[in-house]
């Protein structure tokens, strides 16, 4: 976990716990059946089903499967949590019965599925009626000049001091325009733009709730290697309220969205 963000207990608080925060601010009720699509390791899925839920989580990933039952089968909670399998299988080609959850839940996985409304219309097809539908989600096109602007001060500045593991160009603009086109043309995972997430979402779901949040400061923290913890902890955190606030106030786009709706009729 040396090279991730899971390397330090306060860096998981910044990054992945606060979108397990944005998930169970979205959902009600108790015993609730859940069905997280591309859950990775797991971690979500684990926490949900520790809550009392019962959930399924699939990923097409056998590896990281792996990994997610073996701390599944060593989790000192397993007496007291809801019900919990781990499967792999392509969204896609995976089938359960129709009306079976109360909950599907994508997790920055929905702009790397080819045919958005496609995958969604099967989440949809698997939810009781008023199902709920949480997603959260990279919108990559979204970047804007001033947010590499500030990504590359921030990161060229530790990296002169010492504090981040990867080179970056001497030269501004260069350093600027690298982040951009990084961004927005270097990631061949990322398929789906924002809009068309965002329309097949409201067009089989009837929108609660459309909320930005911080994800451009999650670069920064991963590649981030200050030796004195105390201090890299606090760095961290200044990075993520800074980047919030100029989110707040309009000087940089936000890229991570949270929709949140409810099973429409189609």
């Amino acid at each position: 976990m040396k090279d991730s963000l899971w390397r330090q207990p306060y860096l998981i608080e910044l990054t992945y716990a606060d979108n397990f925060y944005l998930v169970t601010d979205s959902i009600r009720g108790r015993n609730l059946r859940i069905l997280e699509v591309g859950c990775g390791t797991g971690f979500m899925s684990l926490e949900l089903a520790r809550m009392g839920h019962d959930v399924v989580g699939i990923d097409s990933n056998q590896k990281i499967i792996r990994i997610a039952r073996r701390t599944m089968e060593t989790d000192p909670y397993s007496k007291t949590r809801g019900s919990l399998r781990y499967e792999v299988s392509d969204f896609n080609k995976w089938s359960d019965f129709p009306g079976t959850y109360d909950v599907v839940l994508f997790s920055r996985v929905l702009h790397d599925l080819p045919h958005p409304r496609t995958i969604l219309y099967r989440a949809h097809h698997l939810l009781k009626n008023r199902g709920r539908m949480v997603c959260i989600e990279y919108a990559y096109d979204r970047i804007d000049r001033r947010a590499a602007t500030w990504l590359y001060q921030i990161q060229r500045t530790l990296e002169l001091t010492g504090g981040y593991s990867s080179p970056l160009p001497e030269d501004p603009e260069e350093g600027v325009e690298n982040i951009l086109r990084e961004n927005l043309h270097g990631r061949k995972g990322h398929i789906n733009k924002f809009e068309e997430m965002r329309q097949a979402l409201e067009q089989l779901f009837v929108k609660e709730r459309l909320s930005w949040h911080c994800y451009h400061c999650w670069d920064v923290l991963r590649d981030m290697r200050v030796p004195d913890r105390e201090r890299e902890k606090a760095l961290a955190s200044l990075f993520k309220r800074m980047e919030q606030l100029l989110i707040d106030s309009g000087e940089i786009q936000p890229v991570l969205f949270r929709f949140v709706g409810t099973k429409a009729s189609v």
